[in-house]
């Protein structure tokens, strides 16, 4: 009496076309928040010197550490999404950002202003590398 193991068909779920809409335009929308950080960034290096007098390049490492954040932690974000979906990232990432958005509204010393960095890359990071990959 010997059984094969027959291999389990895939489930297929459908999803609605509108609700595929609704993901579109979320993904759109973080990818929109994280475009203003990123792409954005030289525009208030000057702003932020003439109000500050920081300096440009101490005001640049801010952009520094939010791109090697954004780049460098996109594997474990991966690996998050593996274990905890897609939506949790994206929503976690998402409100980071705009937290970091709320913080460099805020940034009265080039250390807030690095931490702010910081945390706007690891959800842009998270956004970026869950809505791209």
């Amino acid at each position: 009496m010997s059984s094969i193991a027959q291999p389990a068909q895939p489930v297929t779920v459908r999803v609605r076309d509108s609700y595929r809409w609704l993901q579109l335009l979320v993904g759109i929308l973080c990818m929109a928040m994280i475009a203003n950080l990123q792409y954005g960034w030289t525009l208030f290096v000057n702003p932020l010197d003439a109000k500050y007098h920081w300096g440009r390049a101490s005001i640049q490492v801010a952009f520094t550490i939010f791109v090697l954040l954004e780049t460098w932690l996109v594997p474990i974000e991966g690996y998050l999404v593996d274990r905890y979906g897609p939506r949790l990232v994206v929503l976690v990432g998402g409100i980071l950002c705009g937290i970091a958005w709320t913080m460099n509204a805020y940034a009265d010393s080039l250390t807030f202003l690095y931490v702010a960095a910081a945390i706007g890359g690891v959800g842009a990071g998270a956004v970026y590398g869950t809505c791209v990959g």
